[in-house]
């Protein structure tokens, strides 16, 4: 998946919106998704702040896997390197 989320029907762009603009596929699985991305890399900001770092780690790598974005790579390398 590219930064930019995207709908898996037309590959228009993501808005927010739980139907797309564009081809009206259901969006509310992606943004499931999302918000459960968001959700990690709180915890991971959090593990960090906390000095959990193997938390860290964990939380943000699964965040990574769900919604992958450059501030989430960021996010789950510096909390690898923290962790090692």
């Amino acid at each position: 998946m590219s930064a930019a989320p995207e709908c898996p029907v037309c590959r228009a762009r993501f808005r927010g919106a739980p139907e797309c603009p564009r081809c009206a596929a259901d969006l509310r699985p992606l943004m499931r998704l999302a918000a459960r991305a968001f959700h990690l890399r709180c915890e991971a900001r959090a593990a960090l702040t906390a000095g959990d770092a193997a938390s860290a780690a964990r939380a943000a790598t699964a965040a990574e896997a769900l919604l992958p974005t450059p501030a989430g790579r960021a996010l789950a390398t510096v909390a690898r390197v923290l962790a090692t």
